[in-house]
């Protein structure tokens, strides 16, 4: 039981470190039209409307869409496609699970982060993505994400109008 306290305080430190690096060497890449998209999402979340909404509204083939979800209990009841939990992190950052590291070194032209808070495994995974350009709500810790859309959590059809509209300015789409 301590070690997980001391498996946390270390992964803490990872990110930290990596933070601090992420800021300092990000250098935006231009990228063409949105072509690949991954979601991470809360366990709260209705998996399959999301996906169906973000296709409909980027106008993608659901096949192109990824989903990550990281649960926070510990316990997983059945073993389910694209869910994640802190076991599947070891020490200082590094990701144990061989299905996240496959799904986390593909390239990526979009990363839409819906969770509701910041945890620090979502920033984990969000920093050890390969994505061109990620978008979060408001809320999110702004050094990490190229665009940022205040709404609320529960509007998540405003939000996905809204990052429509922008990425449609922004000529992603």
């Amino acid at each position: 039981m301590i070690f997980t306290g001391i498996k946390r305080k270390s992964n803490q430190l990872f990110f930290n470190k990596k933070a601090k690096e992420f800021v300092e060497n990000n250098s935006k890449q231009v990228s063409a039209k949105i072509k690949s998209v991954i979601i991470l999402a809360d366990e709260s979340c209705d998996k399959n409307k999301l996906v169906n909404e973000v296709s409909y509204q980027l106008k993608l083939d659901d096949k192109s869409i990824t989903i990550i979800t990281i649960d926070k209990k510990n316990v997983k009841s059945e073993i389910e496609n694209g869910v994640f939990t802190p076991k599947d992190f070891g020490w200082y950052g590094r990701i144990k699970s061989e299905e996240l590291k496959s799904i986390l070194t593909k390239k990526y032209d979009l990363l839409i982060n819906y969770s509701k808070i910041d945890n620090l495994y979502n920033n984990l995974v969000l920093l050890q993505c390969n994505s061109n350009f990620k978008v979060g709500f408001a809320h999110l810790d702004n050094r990490f994400y190229d665009l940022l859309i205040n709404c609320k959590f529960k509007e998540i059809s405003l939000f996905n109008k809204e990052l429509k509209k922008y990425l449609t300015i922004l000529n992603k789409i």
